[in-house]
């Protein structure tokens, strides 16, 4: 085979074994995003869409670079890139950008890069690694978790501390779903969640912020803080109820193009699509996120290997619990966190992150056409 053949060859064998569900559930995702976007942007394509168009084709691109490599070697990269996660987000508090009272974004010449989107998937990488190359038979008890505990404990606490209290719950969340599943026991777990609710309540007591405190107290009765802090959940609402079973349009929707929605590119998004596409259409994006998920869990229970099935459960978790805690908030059956949906809201950083698990996926899934 020539020199030229050879390049051809490959491209032919991943065009071949791409994983064409994916690659149709994420496109479609992002095309409605994006739609909604222009909603929630009064279209106005020149800012923060145009900018979250950019990251989402280096996304793209860091999404193909990946799912064409063979995704083991991410297992040898995993410590080293967790490592290096690590150091990004001990430089936040020395050089990182102050917005809104919370110091989390380092600067890259004219954009903002979040270290703790980029940890979420480092986090799960690094996991899959310790957990895979354990022994499958190794006894499940408590004391065995204290290194991956460590692994996950460290970087939530940099995390919170820039605060970020939403995506250190995330991280948390995720690495909880991959030891739950694959390394405790039934009593390991209720040991684990008796010992959450308590730091739970020794947090809240002593710990938490006032503003963190006051979402509890908001989530239960928004209706006491309207005027303030429960203001954002009644338009959510208000615009959910609004879009009726067919929605009222795209661009038609009251509460954002009438200004009445506050974050309606960040945090509350999904009740812009909600009263633009209605129930169907909120349906609809639901059942493609649900769809995403669960077809990642498949891969997991098809991958080659436990470090690739480590990964599938990690990014299918990772999805799973931005969607529903986002959606969630916004239908008022959670407290408001600032938990993003994925692609819908605004943010170049979790968009990089998202993509980057996408590759993974589609890397795990095209090795199991391969031999060796």
């Amino acid at each position: 085979m020539t020199a030229i053949g050879r390049p051809r060859s490959l491209f032919r064998r991943i065009v071949q074994n791409i994983d064409w569900v994916i690659v149709t559930l994420v496109a479609g995702i992002v095309a409605l995003a994006l739609i909604n976007l222009n909603s929630a942007g009064t279209g106005d394509w020149s800012g923060k869409i145009q900018v979250q168009i950019r990251w989402l084709g280096l996304g793209t691109i860091a999404a193909v670079i990946v799912a064409a490599l063979d995704y083991r070697v991410l297992h040898r990269l995993a410590y080293a890139a967790y490592l290096f996660g690590l150091g990004l987000l001990a430089l936040v508090p020395l050089i990182g950008v102050m917005r809104n009272d919370a110091r989390r974004w380092l600067e890259l010449g004219d954009y903002q890069f979040q270290p703790s989107e980029l940890m979420k998937i480092l986090l799960i990488s690094a996991l899959a690694r310790y957990l895979s190359d354990r022994p499958s038979k190794a006894p499940r008890k408590v004391r065995h978790l204290i290194v991956p505990f460590i692994m996950f404990l460290v970087p939530v606490a940099l995390i919170v501390n820039q605060p970020d209290l939403s995506t250190g719950i995330i991280c948390s969340l995720v690495a909880l779903t991959i030891l739950a599943l694959t390394e405790l026991s039934l009593k390991s777990i209720l040991a684990l969640m008796t010992t959450g609710v308590t730091l739970f309540m020794l947090g809240w007591a002593f710990f938490m912020h006032k503003y963190q405190r006051s979402r509890i107290d908001v989530w239960l009765n928004p209706e006491a803080y309207a005027d303030n802090e429960g203001y954002q959940t009644i338009q959510a609402m208000i615009g959910v109820g609004n879009g009726g079973f067919f929605g009222r349009g795209v661009r038609q929707g009251t509460q954002n193009t009438l200004d009445f929605l506050p974050y309606g590119d960040t945090d509350f998004p999904f009740a812009v699509y909600a009263e633009e596409w209605g129930f169907l259409g909120a349906a609809m994006v639901l059942v493609m996120f649900a769809a995403l998920v669960l077809w990642g869990l498949g891969l997991a229970s098809q991958a080659r290997d436990r470090f690739g099935a480590l990964l599938c459960v990690g990014v299918s978790a990772l999805f799973f619990f931005h969607v529903v805690i986002n959606v969630g908030m916004v239908l008022q059956l959670l407290p408001v966190t600032g938990i993003t949906i994925p692609f819908f809201s605004v943010g170049g950083s979790n968009a990089l992150a998202m993509m980057l698990g996408i590759g993974i996926l589609l890397s795990v899934s095209r090795s199991r056409h391969q031999r060796g």
